[in-house]
């Protein structure tokens, strides 16, 4: 299925990383060697865009080279590894055209440079591979006759023999990696320094240790689309068919516990989806819509086998041909009406079928595990031919490239035999095997190697379609609990006995649902069990005892867990009650003390108090007395020094010259007479009648 991605993508899908990869990790050197100079605009398989391109490419490139070196590949073999998926991309720029008056299709001249480079990194002829592409060898009579091919069927066959291309590497590197992996147990086990010191000296082989594997199988679930188309049918399919050998290993697991613990569980019913299998691929002896679908590959257009095969899918499954006759006399005319002139018998109507409610629909419904999924049948019958010609498949054996060679070679021999059910018709040599026949078979040895296994199943979730954190859809993440089968597997697990204890933790855990008298009539696992079923009228349906486990229903451990809480939370309410009573009394108890102490300890404070003050005022009292004295005193001393001090100031006003002697005052009163004549000679009259006033 996933060989459509190398010739065309969705919108915003990448092609395969490697591609990518080559483009933004290879040196010139290497680009030049391969032919990709122009880069990834310039290739039609890779959109002719270049705005997929990733910052990781370069070192992932890197990580490539690393990785095909640590499985043995050499310089030259990683040199012709590139080389094969650069051809792919060359094999995808070659063009067709229409032959001028002539129905048959011929390369452009700007296809000769595209198939000689591809031709060249593949090793193959351009003559062959060119003639493969525009002829087709049909054998009648013995005789074989090269039918020219039109544009659209050489347009097919080059996106065949890409495919084929890619997928014979992609083969031959997994089968490389096999063998480097079983290599790896032929190797003597690494010793450390010391070891190596001391022991003998050993073989550098020993036998190889026969292991088993391990396997990891993703599946994205189950898948339905506002238009889903015969991919979403095959994939859909292949999901019923993992989700039985689920429900069948869950069923098998619960059936092998039960009866190791010796409970019955015949009682318990197990959802098989075996009809919705056999509607798909045929059994019981009828045919399926995929073994139909193989049937309806022949002459007529398109439009036309898709409505031949809605037409028989509705006549067989649908239980009648009305709304299918009507849908095949309303696209082929005439021809169709006489077809509807020869009653066919109506079949019994399938139960995971359902008829589209008009005639002319081109949509059939099929009720899976999971749901309803409508499908639309343009496109199937082509879409189930497989294109690829026996001459492309055998260009690889004329490989002039050794490694080429060898994938091509790896590829024919591991590519999975055609389903022994199918009719020689179907596996004619003309229409080859159909991709249904080659889905049913691969998948058939799927679950054959997964039937030999112990699976351990991990279901992973998309929180969001955005890729982002921190966003939880509850939609998508519903509508994907659903697709992978989680509702039915939860069915599966609610039919039976969901929960299981051991005997010694059931019992410690609900023993506390029995009274005292009840615990006084019997012990035990059986006695409990027996006490409960009689309250409770339970039946053996509900629960069991298994020797070291009890086997019980969510609903009735819900019950239980119920009936233990309220027990629980009764007790609690007792012992919280005699709790309270004992905190009351300690709480009086502690609130008398201390009411006594605070009694006690404001007599003490008032005592305190009360001596503080006395004490203070006698101080008070002896600082004041203290402080009056010396203020008494120092007022005294300070009129005594005033008095003293105006005596003097009054002598010296009724006598300022008390302090002088006689020559003093005379010295003093010559000055003055001087200074007087000084003053009248300088006709200052004023300062000399002060003066003469003082003298």
């Amino acid at each position: 299925m996933e060989k459509t991605r190398i010739t065309a993508q969705i919108e915003g899908e990448r092609n395969y990383h490697i591609f990518y990869q080559i483009f933004s990790g290879a040196d010139d050197a290497t680009t030049s060697k391969l032919k990709l100079e122009k880069g990834m605009e310039a290739f039609r398989y890779l959109g002719n865009r270049t705005a997929l391109r990733s910052r990781r490419d370069a070192t992932s490139f890197e990580e490539t080279m690393t990785c095909l070196s640590q499985i043995g590949l050499t310089e030259d073999e990683k040199s012709d590894v590139l080389g094969i998926v650069a051809a792919v991309l060359h094999i995808g720029n070659i063009e067709f055209e229409v032959v001028k008056n002539e129905d048959k299709a011929q390369m452009t001249e700007s296809s000769a440079e595209s198939l000689k480079i591809a031709c060249s990194l593949l090793g193959l002829d351009e003559t062959k591979v060119s003639e493969a592409m525009l002829t087709k060898l049909l054998s009648v009579g013995g005789k074989t006759i090269h039918k020219p091919q039109d544009v659209g069927q050489a347009s097919d066959k080059r996106d065949a023999f890409a495919k084929l291309v890619y997928s014979s590497l992609f083969v031959w590197l997994v089968n490389r990696i096999n063998a480097t992996l079983a290599s790896e147990d032929a190797l003597p086990a690494a010793k450390s320094s010391e070891d190596a010191m001391f022991s003998p000296k050993q073989s550098p082989y020993k036998p190889p240790i026969p292991t088993g594997f391990i396997g990891v199988l993703d599946i994205y679930g189950f898948e339905n689309f506002d238009n889903n188309g015969f991919e979403q049918l095959l994939i859909n399919y292949a999901n019923e068919k993992l989700q039985r050998h689920f429900n069948r290993h869950l069923f098998e697991v619960e059936q092998s516990l039960y009866s190791s613990e010796g409970v019955d569980w015949t009682y318990i019913t197990f959802n098989d989806n075996r009809p919705c299998l056999e509607l798909i691929e045929g059994g019981g002896g009828n045919v399926g819509i995929l073994s139909t679908l193989d049937d309806c590959g022949g002459m007529g257009t398109s439009a036309e086998r898709d409505v031949n095969f809605l037409a028989q899918i509705n006549q067989k499954f649908g239980g009648g041909n009305k709304g299918a006759m009507k849908s095949t006399s309303s696209s082929n005319g005439k021809k169709k009406k006489k077809k509807n002139k020869s009653p066919v018998k109506e079949s019994v109507r399938h139960g995971n079928f359902i008829s589209p409610k008009f005639g002319n629909d081109r949509d059939f419904i099929i009720v899976h595990y999971a749901g309803e999924v409508r499908y639309t049948a343009t496109g199937f019958v082509e879409k189930n031919v497989e294109t690829l010609s026996n001459e492309l498949k055998d260009l690889g054996s004329t490989s002039s490239n050794p490694l080429a060679h060898g994938i091509f070679g790896a590829a024919t021999t591991s590519s999975p035999a055609a389903d022994p059910a199918t009719t020689p018709a179907r596996r004619s040599t003309i229409r080859g095997v159909s991709v249904a026949s080659q889905f049913r078979t691969s998948l058939q040895m799927l679950v054959m190697d997964l039937e030999c296994t112990q699976p351990h199943y991990v279901r992973c979730i998309k929180p969001n379609t955005q890729k982002a954190y921190s966003i939880f859809d509850s939609g998508e993440v519903l509508r994907q609990l659903r697709y992978s089968g989680m509702m039915e597997t939860i069915r599966i697990r609610r039919e039976g006995y969901s929960l299981r204890e051991e005997h010694e933790a059931f019992h410690r855990k609900f023993h506390l649902l029995l009274s005292t008298e009840e615990q006084k009539k019997g012990e035990g696992i059986s006695h409990l069990v027996k006490v409960l079923s009689k309250r409770l009228k339970l039946t053996d349906a509900e629960w069991q005892i298994g020797h070291t486990k009890i086997f019980l229903k969510r609903d009735l451990s819900s019950k239980l867990e119920r009936l233990s809480s309220l027990r629980v939370r009764a007790a609690a309410r007792v012992v919280g009650k005699f709790c309270r009573n004992v905190a009351h009394q300690r709480a009086g108890r502690l609130l008398t003390a201390w009411a006594r102490l605070r009694l006690v300890l404001i007599r003490k404070h008032r005592e305190i108090a009360a001596s503080n003050k006395i004490s203070s005022t006698y101080r008070m009292y002896k600082s004041r007395k203290s402080y009056t004295t010396t203020l008494q005193s120092a007022i005294r001393l300070q009129c005594l020094c005033r008095r003293a001090v105006a005596r003097e100031r009054v002598r010296i006003l009724r006598d300022p010259y008390f302090d002088m002697s006689f020559k003093e005052l005379d010295i003093l009163h010559n000055q003055e007479v001087i200074r007087m004549e000084t003053a009248v000679n300088d006709k200052d009259f004023k300062t000399a009648a002060e003066i003469e006033l003082s003298l």
